[in-house]
C-alpha cells in the first residue's frame, strides 16, 4: 500500500519514532494524525529538539522547525508545542485541533487526578484518615461528571477508609455512591457489608426486601460473616475471652484482674507493632 501524498513538507525516508506511542511517522500529515489519535497520552515528552531537526532537516519545515525550537528555549506547556504543530501543518478538518488540544488538557488533569488518588491512598494507609478524606473530596470536587468510573473509585476509597474507622453507617454512604455511579458487584458487596455492619436486623432484613437486587451481595456478605464468626471462636483471643468470662463468675477476682492485665497488655503491644507498621 503506498503512502499518502504530504500537503505540508515533504516525504522523509527517514522515520521520527514518537516515543510515548512506539509510532513511527515519516510525514507531518502522520505526525498530526498520531497525535490526534494519542492526545490523551502526550506530556513533556514530545517536547523533543529532535523532533524539531526531524521536521527539518527531513521534511523541509523550517519555520515550524524555528517556531518549535523557540518554545523549547522558554516555558511552553506540551499542549502549545502541540497547538503550533498543529496549527503549522494545517493537516486536520477544521475544528479537530481544538479537539485534540482539549483532549491533551484533560489527559494531563486526569494524570494529576491519578497522582492525587495514590497520594490520598498512602496518607490513608498511613493512618492520616483525616488528610486521606480530605484529598478524596477535593478530587471528587476536580472531576468532570462524565469520569464516572474514576468517580466510583474515590468514592469506594472513601468508604473502604471509613469502614476501617468502624465508620460503617459513613461507609455505606461512599458505597452506595460508588455502586449508582458504577454499579458492578465489588460496590454493591461493601454497600450491602457496611449496612450488615450497623443495621439492626430488622432494619437490615427491611432492606433487602425492598432492594432485592442485592440479594446476591447479601448471601456472600453472610457467607464471609459466618466464616470470620467461626475463625474468632477457634481462635485465641476467643478463648482468652471464655477464660476470663470464666474468673469472673468463678469469682476469682486476682485471678481475674492478672488476665485481664495480661490480655490488655498483648492488645497494647499488638496495636503499637500495627501503628509502628503502617508509618
Amino acid at each position: 500500500m503506498g503512502r499518502i501524498l504530504t500537503v505540508a513538507g515533504r516525504l522523509s525516508d527517514t522515520p521520527y519514532r514518537i516515543r510515548k506511542i512506539e509510532r513511527n511517522v515519516y510525514s507531518a500529515e502522520e505526525l498530526c494524525y498520531s497525535l490526534a489519535q494519542c492526545a490523551d497520552f502526550m506530556d513533556e515528552e514530545i517536547m523533543d529538539p529532535a523532533l524539531a531537526d526531524w521536521l527539518s532537516e527531513c521534511c523541509g519545515m523550517h519555520e515550524l522547525a524555528r517556531l518549535l525550537r523557540a518554545q523549547l528555549r522558554g516555558r511552553h506547556t506540551p499542549k502549545e508545542f502541540v497547538g503550533t504543530i498543529l496549527r503549522e501543518c494545517a493537516c486536520l478538518p477544521a475544528g479537530e485541533s481544538a479537539k485534540v488540544l482539549t483532549r491533551m488538557e484533560e489527559g494531563r488533569e486526569m494524570e494529576s487526578i491519578t497522582k492525587d488518588l495514590s497520594r490520598a491512598q498512602n496518607l490513608a494507609g498511613k493512618g492520616l484518615m483525616r488528610q486521606a478524606q480530605n484529598t478524596y473530596t477535593e478530587l471528587l470536587n476536580r472531576l468532570p461528571d462524565m469520569e464516572r468510573g474514576t468517580r466510583a473509585q474515590i468514592w469506594k476509597e472513601k468508604g473502604l477508609h471509613y469502614a476501617d474507622s468502624f465508620l460503617f453507617e459513613r461507609a455505606a454512604d461512599c458505597f452506595r455512591m460508588a455502586w449508582e455511579l458504577s454499579p458492578v458487584p465489588e460496590h454493591a458487596f461493601w454497600y450491602v457489608a457496611s449496612l450488615y455492619m450497623y443495621m439492626d436486623g430488622d432494619s437490615y432484613r427491611s432492606f433487602l426486601e425492598e432492594h432485592p437486587e442485592f440479594y446476591e451481595s447479601a448471601y456472600q456478605v453472610e457467607q464471609r460473616a459466618a466464616r470470620a464468626e467461626s475463625r474468632f471462636k477457634s481462635g485465641s483471643e476467643s478463648r482468652q475471652l471464655r477464660r476470663l468470662r470464666q474468673l469472673r463468675r468463678e469469682n476469682h477476682e486476682d485471678a481475674f484482674s492478672s488476665r485481664l492485665g495480661h490480655t490488655l497488655k498483648g492488645m497494647q503491644e499488638d496495636y503499637r507493632q500495627r501503628v509502628t507498621a503502617s508509618i
